[in-house]
């Protein structure tokens, strides 16, 4: 027999709002759709760099931020070493052709342009020459000289006698020189050796009376045996061997 006595239950009501409900836990409010944060959270770098949207590339593909970066610092590599290769090639080619200048032309000496101010004219260059000259107890020093076409021979200060190895200047032939306006002066012949490309070479030089004079490189000995060039392209000055 089927009992048709009614039960206690009451039949269900939807309810037409949402019941929040907190959760003391966890500090966060549950809905229908599930539970959020009651209050806002900080975002850490980390967190943004990760949610960093991605760049599409025009394949199609999709770029990090990470690998553009990465794409230009290859990019960056690249293009200094092609800069240093450059450079080195385009240094190692000048230095390819000055050695084979020198060769061809038999340059066995080159000195740049000395500029010297002078107080009417400005900047004027001095055809000064520096020269690998050979001392016995001092080895080989560069020693600016004056290159003087005017000059009969060479000159070197008196005290540079002792260092080329003259005890005495009285043991040197005399000779009389005149000068400017006529005045007559005095030196003592002896030579000197220099260093002029691979070879060292013999130059007659005097020794003047007075000391603290200029060195300059005179005409005997050297004019005959080299040649004078005046490269005023490169500014400097190139003794040619003949």
């Amino acid at each position: 027999m089927i009992n048709n006595a009614p039960s206690n239950s009451q039949p269900h009501k939807k309810n037409s709002s949402f019941e929040l409900k907190p959760r003391e836990d966890k500090g966060e409010t549950e809905n229908v759709f599930g539970s959020f944060p009651s209050t806002p959270q900080p975002i850490s770098p980390t967190d943004s760099a990760q949610k960093t949207a991605p760049i599409i590339s025009a394949s199609g593909g999709i770029v990090t931020m990470q690998d553009s970066r990465v794409a230009f610092l290859k990019l960056a590599y690249i293009v200094i070493f092609i800069t240093a290769f450059v450079t080195a090639a385009i240094f190692i080619t000048k230095q390819v052709y000055a050695s084979k200048r020198k060769e061809t032309l038999g340059i066995v000496l080159q000195t740049p342009y000395q500029p010297v101010t002078w107080k009417d004219f400005g900047n004027v260059f001095e055809p000064q020459l520096k020269i690998p000259v050979v001392y016995p107890n001092q080895g080989v020093q560069k020693v600016t000289f004056l290159l003087d076409s005017g000059a009969l021979i060479s000159s070197m200060p008196r005290e540079e006698a002792e260092k080329l190895g003259y005890d005495s200047l009285a043991k040197l032939q005399r000779s009389t020189f005149m000068g400017f306006g006529g005045k007559m002066s005095f030196a003592y012949r002896g030579e000197m050796q220099v260093v002029l490309g691979e070879e060292k070479v013999n130059i007659p030089v005097v020794f003047t009376e007075a000391t603290g004079t200029k060195f300059l490189l005179g005409r005997f000995g050297f004019f005959e045996k080299y040649s004078i060039y005046f490269n005023s392209r490169d500014q400097q000055i190139e003794v040619r061997k003949i």
